[in-house]
């Protein structure tokens, strides 16, 4: 079976999106892994709940995974370098 171009350009798109939401996951709480507890008291906020949030809705109900990661890297990141400088 031969692949034209307009095939190999849905098998794309359909590849980045099926990857895109769990590397953004994966992303999300590997940076929530790395940064210090002391950041993590200072703002208010659970390490482990918002990784484990984040491993489950991924895995889960990616929608509500793609939401989370991105309310933490938008909102909960800028905190937490702001309060390890």
């Amino acid at each position: 079976m031969n692949i034209g171009p307009a095939e190999f350009g849905v098998i794309l798109v359909v590849a980045v999106l099926a990857v895109a939401p769990i590397a953004l996951g994966v992303w999300a709480i590997v940076d929530a892994a790395n940064k210090p507890e002391a950041a993590w008291a200072a703002v208010g906020k659970s390490r482990a709940t918002w990784i484990t949030l984040i491993a489950v809705f991924t895995l889960f109900c990616t929608i509500i995974g793609v939401v989370l990661s991105i309310v933490y890297l938008v909102s909960i990141r800028p905190q937490l370098n702001a309060a390890t400088t």
